[in-house]
């Protein structure tokens, strides 16, 4: 039997405070103007009122030496930073990211002193990602790089995560610790739990089959990135109900999707580096999930400090910046002046118009295409939504950029080159899926809040 450990009042607190701020931080309502608002969503108000002159240039100069940097990393191969596994992950880079962010730097460029055809940089098309949505990010970034650590590296994971465990392997078929995985996202973002999910399946916790639920199903957006995209359709007094509707559909679509294909196809084989085995995943015998819960969370707060957590919010802003942004500006250019100027998005959206249509939802056809896009990145759909007028319709696509889940410019991304067994049909096939699905389950909350 295992002896319990007892924690003096400072343990408990470097535990306790550091996660208190964070959570009241993203989740406190605060009535204002008639409306409900967070602390995050004051503090990013502020900061965009303030700096709104200078933003779009600060966010081009930012975009330009990111691809630059990026540029010369791959190219050069500098040994510290091939050594370093968190610059030589965020620099060196495929061609493709590497193009994307080059792209990114030299459309930014075009948009911000409005060179080349207009088709470019007017506000329907590179405006809008250049301009608004870019500019509007960087702020954002700046915040949630101070306060996501208090979330994530002070034992809040921990101590929820493993309250939650009860609950995972009767309603979705997974080990409890599946639960941390899932928190990781929610507080973080969806590719740390992807990088969590991933590792922790090559050591041997998770089957083939578990991981592949686990990514496709449980690394939701985070509550940070709701409030993105809520401020970017222009309802960021609806955060609370887009949040609400979100999670609720996301649970719902947990409980649904690994009982039916393609992830009920999947093997419990175990194709992790760690070989065909299951690592145990018990409480140990003597302690009680409240001792547990407590004793990981302050040991995981134990391993924190100061240094440590600013080392991370600045990583946290560096990563955001150079991985997001490019890819916001470059693509987000692209689709727009493809869905403004041709008939492609319409054409292959028409099953979500007519499914839209159905379900009684506002400027049906327009918004339907954001249910295609936010299969290449979340952000495209905010993009779509912010040219939208009616409320329901905004409401729609800031919600189908969390349901969805499945986004390529990242998530995507981070499974295909992971040990994870899921192709990119196979990933295709689960976001149809999850999408259709959405527009149906959404419709009620769109009726009920909008």
């Amino acid at each position: 039997m295992a002896k319990k450990e007892s924690y003096t009042s400072a343990q408990v607190m470097h535990f306790l405070i550091p996660s208190l701020i964070g959570a009241l931080v993203f989740l406190l309502p605060i009535p204002m103007k008639g409306s409900l608002n967070t602390i995050l969503g004051i503090v990013i108000d502020w900061g965009k009122a303030v700096l709104k002159p200078v933003l779009p240039g600060i966010a081009m100069v930012l975009v330009v030496i990111s691809a630059l940097v990026s540029l010369w990393a791959t190219v050069a191969k500098p040994e510290k930073i091939v050594k370093d596994p968190f610059w030589g992950g965020l620099l060196i880079v495929k061609p493709f990211w590497l193009i994307s962010r080059l792209l990114g730097a030299a459309l930014y460029i075009l948009i911000y002193f409005k060179i080349g055809p207009e088709v470019i940089w007017n506000m329907d098309n590179g405006g809008t990602p250049g301009i608004l949505l870019a500019p509007a990010l960087l702020v954002i970034f700046i915040v949630l790089a101070g306060v996501v650590p208090l979330l994530t590296d002070y034992g809040l994971m921990e101590y929820v995560g493993t309250y939650a465990r009860p609950i995972m392997k009767p309603l979705f078929r997974l080990p409890g610790r599946a639960a941390v995985d899932c928190l990781a996202s929610w507080v973080g973002s969806c590719s740390v739990a992807v990088v969590i999910t991933t590792k922790v399946h090559d050591e041997g916790y998770y089957s083939d089959r578990e991981a592949s639920i686990i990514t496709t199903a449980f690394s939701v957006i985070s509550i940070a990135y709701i409030y993105v995209m809520a401020d970017f359709v222009g309802l960021p007094n609806m955060y609370f109900q887009i949040m609400a509707a979100i999670y609720a559909v996301t649970f719902i679509l947990a409980l649904i999707m690994p009982r039916i294909w393609p992830l009920s196809s999947m093997p419990d084989t175990f194709s992790g580096k760690a070989g065909k085995r299951r690592v145990g995943d018990d409480i140990p015998e003597g302690y009680s999930l409240g001792d547990w819960a407590l004793k990981l969370a302050v040991e995981r707060s134990a391993k924190q400090t100061a240094s440590m957590t600013i080392d991370s919010g600045v990583k946290t802003f560096v990563s955001l910046v150079v991985s997001t942004m490019p890819l916001v500006v470059s693509w987000g250019t692209i689709v727009l002046i493809i869905a403004n100027n041709t008939p492609v998005f319409q054409i292959l959206s028409a099953p979500f118009a007519w499914c839209l249509q159905l379900m009684k939802i506002p400027e049906a056809k327009e918004v339907a295409p954001a249910f295609i896009l936010a299969y290449a990145d979340q952000f495209l759909a905010a993009v779509v939504g912010s040219g939208r007028t009616a409320v329901a319709a905004k409401f729609m696509c800031a919600c189908i950029s969390g349901t969805g889940l499945i986004y390529m410019t990242e998530v995507g991304v981070l499974i295909l080159q992971s040990s994870i067994p899921l192709s990119f049909w196979k990933l295709t096939g689960i976001y149809v899926i999850r999408a259709v699905l959405s527009v149906f389950l959404l419709a009620p909350f769109a009726w009920l809040f909008c």
